[in-house]
């Protein structure tokens, strides 16, 4: 688990803590995370309270992590909050895929962890909020190809909710499917349902993100690992 937390550090420079603490506060919230979803089963809490509590075990070691990178390198400290934050985000989509296509559950009842997030100007915020970030990020990675990419696809995805919520505002139903979901604008879309399709952009973008994350780190480490030669 040491190596896993060290994948995300981009070298060894000074002022880091310690690789122990990281270690502990990672225990710490696993060890946390077991116990509330004991007590979830247990006592039959709502889950988004669980959702919300376990967000809240994992804060400490997610800040540190990040304090140390931004030590380092600041671009590379916002980029992992992006990582970190779509992570959440791919995590509720997915859950939400799961107990349509597991559980069975239909409509307003598959509405993921935080369910009362599950809500069109959520959706909206939360990918302005990811192109406003990734926007930011090309001042420090214009030359990154792929998140020029990504860029492009944080622009359209961003579109489609805008189009989401317009609908909605207009006819007053939630779950508009878009533009390519199942019924959509273009062309009738895709035969795919808006929750499975927006399952699928939430992993691209997770993916392209620790893509981009991994080379702009190998670059850090590159030029950290040079200086030290030339020193």
């Amino acid at each position: 688990m040491n190596r896993l937390l060290s994948s995300f550090l981009p070298g060894n420079g000074q002022g880091q803590t310690p690789k122990t603490l990281y270690f502990a506060l990672l225990v710490a919230a696993c060890v946390i995370s077991a116990l509330l979803i004991f007590a979830f089963w247990v006592d039959g809490w709502s889950i988004w309270i669980l959702g919300l509590l376990i967000i809240v075990a994992w804060l400490p070691l997610i800040f540190s992590v990040m304090s140390t990178i931004y030590q380092q390198h600041p671009w590379l400290s916002l980029l992992y909050l992006v990582v970190v934050g779509q992570a959440a985000h791919m995590i509720e989509h997915l859950t939400q895929a799961f107990e349509i296509h597991v559980l069975g559950y239909a409509g307003p009842k598959a509405n993921g962890i935080i369910g009362f997030l599950n809500i069109e100007w959520v959706h909206l915020v939360w990918n302005s909020w990811v192109l406003l970030l990734v926007g930011i990020l090309l001042i420090g990675y214009r030359k990154n190809g792929w998140l020029w990419f990504l860029f492009a696809f944080a622009i359209y995805h961003e579109l489609e909710h805008i189009y989401m919520v317009y609908m909605y505002m207009k006819t007053g139903h939630p779950g508009n499917p878009g533009f390519l979901a199942h019924g959509g604008l273009f062309a009738g879309g895709l035969p795919i349902t808006r929750p499975d399709l927006h399952a699928i952009y939430a992993v691209l973008e997770e993916a392209m993100l620790l893509m981009i994350y991994v080379m702009e780190q190998r670059k850090v480490k590159k030029a950290a690992q040079f200086q030290l030669a030339t020193a």
